[in-house]
């Protein structure tokens, strides 16, 4: 039993080395493959939904009603909700995203209404003000064509 222990371990050393040899660490250990990109994730049902929001053959009252009709639905589907999770667009559109009780997308981050800084937009690219009136209302304001909030021009719904 010795022998063969004796033989057996020299054999697994010589494998061992000849494997090792073939597959040769790299020089710099700090370096790492090129970074992949993930392609975007897949539109959710509000994106489609959502998908003649800002349309050129609609105005910014018909955005913001489709837009509140969307929120209206999704709150439907949480039934425990409370304002702190929507308080501010920013917050509105975290728990848009999948930051919500469900951890549930219900907007992808392609959506034609969240800008690059994951804000909801108006058709101008503005934010829209979000503003909750009690726990189950919300104001959104659009600040309208010239873009600057409290004017003249600026659509408000409830």
């Amino acid at each position: 039993m010795k022998r063969v222990l004796l033989l057996l371990i020299p054999l697994v050393l010589i494998l061992a080395w000849w494997f090792m040899r073939k597959a040769p660490l790299p020089e710099d250990l700090s370096t790492s493959p090129d970074v992949v990109e993930s392609p975007p994730p897949p539109p959710t049902l509000g994106d489609e939904i959502l998908g003649n929001y800002a349309n050129p053959n609609s105005d910014i009252r018909q955005d913001l009603e489709l837009f509140q009709n969307y929120l209206r639905n999704v709150f439907l589907l949480i039934k425990k909700r409370d304002t702190r999770y929507y308080s501010s667009n920013e917050e509105l559109a975290e728990f848009l995203l999948g930051k919500n009780p469900h951890r549930t997308p219900y907007l992808s981050t392609q959506s034609r209404i969240l800008n690059q800084e994951r804000q909801l937009i108006d058709r101008w690219d503005t934010p829209l003000k979000i503003h909750p009136l009690s726990g189950k209302v919300l104001e959104i304001r659009s600040a309208g064509p010239d873009t600057r909030y409290y004017t003249e021009d600026d659509f408000v719904i409830k």
